[in-house]
């Protein structure tokens, strides 16, 4: 009995150390479903389109970051939180690149690996540290800072830092 303890105790440190020396070579860029390409403050907030009329949600600032799952993956509202400041601010719609929101659309699905997919997270300032987060399952990636456009410019693209 001792003995497989210690075996189960050997291989978990394995594992562990092994972890940590994947992590450290994976750029901060990739989150759990696929890659973070850019973040951006929007001026307004944008419309979404709902079959049960204007969404209520009132925030000072909206920012949107576009991801590219990986193949056979999805990416859905309730996937990924940003944070700062110890506060988790949730998602609160998802759209194809280039097409507008819909509150009925909650999940997006990346067959082939040719689209990008965008989300929506309601935010007090754009001038917060934000990170973006998997929040469905424990995951060994660093969550990604983000380096976010001021609402004016065209694009921003995820910080390279690989700081957690």
């Amino acid at each position: 009995m001792f003995a497989r303890i210690l075996l189960l105790t050997a291989l978990a440190f394995t594992l562990s150390a092994e972890e940590k020396s994947q992590e450290e070579k994976i750029p901060s860029a990739l989150l759990k479903t696929g890659t973070l390409l850019s973040a951006a403050a929007l001026a307004e907030k944008p419309a979404i389109d709902t079959p049960y009329g204007e969404q209520k949600n009132s925030s000072p600032c909206w920012i949107e970051v576009t991801v590219k799952p990986d193949v056979g993956r999805s990416v859905s509202i309730h996937d990924y939180v940003l944070t700062a400041d110890g506060t988790e601010y949730p998602c609160v719609a998802v759209a194809p690149e280039g097409e507008g929101y819909s509150g009925s659309t909650w999940k997006l699905e990346q067959l082939d690996g040719s689209r990008n997919f965008k989300l929506l997270f309601p935010v007090p300032s754009k001038d917060a540290v934000y990170r973006i987060k998997f929040k469905l399952l424990p995951t060994s990636l660093p969550a990604p800072k983000l380096e976010i456009s001021a609402p004016d410019t065209e694009e921003a693209q995820a910080s390279p830092e690989k700081k957690s």
